[in-house]
């Protein structure tokens, strides 16, 4: 079977209705899977109850170690669309073990405005990130950062006063 028909097969059975034909697309993305994924898997995750299927999804994107998967969680992480699951897809961000650093401002943006628990995810991937920042993006976020404390609750200043520490130790 060439490439694309395969691709239309495995797409076709994630928006099926059939938890058993979810579940074996999904083992095929696992297996052989590429970023170009990422989007349908967001959706199906937004979508579906299955908890089983669920879990499948989580763990596929927890997993995952392609970097151009990185701009694709992004893109999820930013659509309103998908907005009850961010903290799930911020989370599977730090998990997964990919360097973030180049999109800190929306896991930033998370911090200082997401729900507190979305936040205390973006925090996360910030910390666990192994990259490295110029000094004026530094600037710019610690700058971003101090102007949001004062307005912030005692939970989230908590965290960004930990960011504005850690934000100076990466710059390069």
């Amino acid at each position: 079977m060439n490439n694309n028909k395969a691709e239309e097969k495995i797409i076709r059975r994630l928006y099926s209705e059939d938890v058993m034909q979810i579940s074996q697309s999904l083992n095929e993305i696992s297996e052989h899977g590429n970023s170009s994924y990422i989007p349908m898997l967001a959706d199906v995750l937004n979508q579906v109850e299955d908890i089983t299927i669920k879990n499948k999804i989580v763990k596929i994107l927890s997993e995952i170690k392609h970097t151009d998967a990185v701009p694709e969680l992004v893109k999820a992480i930013e659509n309103e669309k998908l907005a009850h699951i961010q903290e799930t897809l911020v989370s599977v961000c730090w998990k997964n073990g990919l360097d973030f650093t180049n999109y800190f401002d929306t896991f930033i943006d998370i911090v200082i405005n997401g729900e507190y628990m979305n936040a205390f995810e973006a925090f996360t991937v910030i910390e666990n990130s192994e990259g490295t920042l110029s000094s004026t993006s530094a600037q710019e976020y610690i700058n971003k950062l101090n102007s949001s404390i004062d307005r912030a609750t005692t939970d989230r200043a908590i965290l960004i006063k930990h960011l504005l520490d850690f934000l100076p130790q990466i710059v390069k």
